[in-house]
């Protein structure tokens, strides 16, 4: 285990690692989102109201899909800004449903998915390490 992660990280860095755990967590919560019941909790039933709840699966999807294939590309602006998005969507969703009553403690969820949101634009903004050559540090050398 240790050794894949250290080859996969070789391959794309740290930030890289980042998206890539960015997507597993956003893929399991598509998941979430598409086998959801609405009565099941009091936020999907407020999203479930005007919108079915598979869009929001959907969109969860696309951006772990985003994370993903910029995880090996390097250019990685626009998964770190659709990262950031969704998590500030969702605090903003759970705000919007606790001040209309509608999501019973849904202020605690958007704290939790701002300060989400928070780490993820802390991380977009740390360099990537770089070798003596100011080439990144993760690159594997040139043969």
């Amino acid at each position: 285990m240790r050794r894949a992660h250290a080859a996969l990280h070789g391959r794309v860095g740290k930030r890289g690692t980042a998206l890539l755990t960015f997507a597993a967590l956003d893929t399991g919560f598509a998941l979430r989102m598409a086998t959801a019941q609405p009565g099941g909790n009091t936020i999907y039933g407020w999203l479930h109201g005007p919108i079915p709840l598979w869009p929001w699966a959907a969109v969860w999807l696309f951006v772990a899909a985003v994370c993903a294939a910029c995880a090996f590309r390097g250019a990685d602006r626009v998964a770190f800004t659709a990262a950031i998005g969704i998590k500030v969507l969702w605090a903003s969703l759970y705000l919007c449903g606790w001040l209309l009553g509608e999501v019973a403690d849904g202020w605690a969820s958007a704290m939790f998915w701002g300060a989400f949101a928070l780490i993820v634009g802390l991380i977009a903004g740390w360099p990537e390490p770089v070798n003596g050559e100011g080439r990144p540090a993760w690159t594997p050398p040139l043969e």
